[in-house]
């Protein structure tokens, strides 16, 4: 397959623009509420069904907790702790401040949203006097719908792609955000080529209140030329976002799911085993595929180092789950 051939990443991140108005609805925002929505649906379902211990009118209550608390604050400054501040230091941080308040803009960590989420559970717990084991096996189930959400919506927005391959691979791809990884020179003449073939400026092709990317997004769609102009420059990569929301997402599911509906009497504890066994595993494979984001030390990404620590935890919750299973056996 000839490089010129590699598919070009040109999805739209914004679902649409509202009217008169210089917001609108991307496709990353509404990721987030689909999966709080789908993993409340489910835990409702799973509730009415006796197979997860909650009173129905707390459930909104524990949801909306995690979601906020956990996810979306937890989600940030984990972003911000294990991400942001280690490549821009206290210097970038004094210079904008207000970076972390604008989750509009994306940047949000999964190892920080699980944190979130076990904090948030645990508030939770000791507010209600609920077993947190039995609320986070509940999310252990749920989260991965939130995780494929967001996944795709990684996709869709370009974002987060994979390692370099090669061109002959049929699952390759160019993401046009590498535009900024590219060296000062050679951004200078991808730019040079894209503003020939579409032959303005981007800043006069760009439409109100449209930042740089949204704006060569735009243009790669509209114009073919504009997009085979910056191809050029940019190197085939995997599609790890996509394998992410499989490996993190969907088989997650399913397999949690299965174990719930097959083992209706499985000890407490079961389920944040598997979780924490199986996402690590996932995430840890599919950062092999995934350009780091962060630091790698020893051929260990940050995602994978973050990764071990939630294996760590597992193990702690199958000698949880081991002694409800004895309590069952001697009931």
């Amino acid at each position: 397959m000839p490089a010129s051939a590699v598919y070009i990443h040109n999805l739209d991140p914004i679902l649409f623009h509202v009217p008169g108005t210089p917001l609108a609805i991307r496709w990353y925002g509404l990721a987030y509420v689909a999966g709080f929505v789908f993993g409340y649906l489910v835990l409702r379902w799973l509730t009415q069904k006796k197979l997860f211990q909650m009173d129905l009118e707390k459930l909104g209550d524990y949801v909306t907790l995690v979601c906020i608390l956990g996810v979306l604050i937890g989600g940030r400054l984990g972003e911000f702790f294990f991400y942001w501040l280690p490549e821009n230091g206290l210097s970038g941080f004094m210079a904008d401040p207000l970076w972390v308040f604008r989750v509009w803009e994306g940047g949000m960590a999964s190892h920080g949203g699980i944190l979130g989420v076990g904090v948030a559970s645990l508030w939770f717990s000791w507010r209600h006097k609920i077993s947190v084991v039995k609320l986070l096996d509940g999310i252990a189930i749920t989260s991965p719908i939130g995780l494929f959400c967001g996944r795709i919506a990684n996709f869709i927005n370009g974002e987060l792609y994979g390692r370099i391959t090669d061109a002959t691979n049929p699952l390759a791809m160019k993401f046009p955000l590498e535009i900024f990884e590219l060296q000062p020179q050679q951004q200078i003449q991808a730019m040079v080529a894209v503003e020939h073939a579409a032959g303005a400026s981007l800043s006069t092709l760009a439409l109100p209140g449209e930042v740089f990317f949204d704006t060569l997004s735009r243009l790669c769609r509209e114009n073919p030329a504009v997009s085979e102009a910056l191809g050029q420059y940019l190197n085939p990569r995997w599609p790890s976002q996509l394998f992410e929301a499989v490996g993190e997402g969907l088989l997650l599911f399913i397999v949690g799911l299965s174990v719930r509906l097959l083992w209706k009497k499985a000890p407490d504890g079961i389920f944040s085993v598997i979780f924490c066994f199986l996402y690590p595993a996932a995430r840890i494979t599919c950062e092999c595929f995934k350009e780091p984001d962060a630091g790698v030390w020893h051929g260990i990404t940050q995602g994978q180092l973050l990764s071990l620590i939630i294996v760590a935890i597992g193990f702690i919750f199958v000698f949880v789950s081991i002694r409800n299973y004895k309590l069952q056996k001697n009931l």
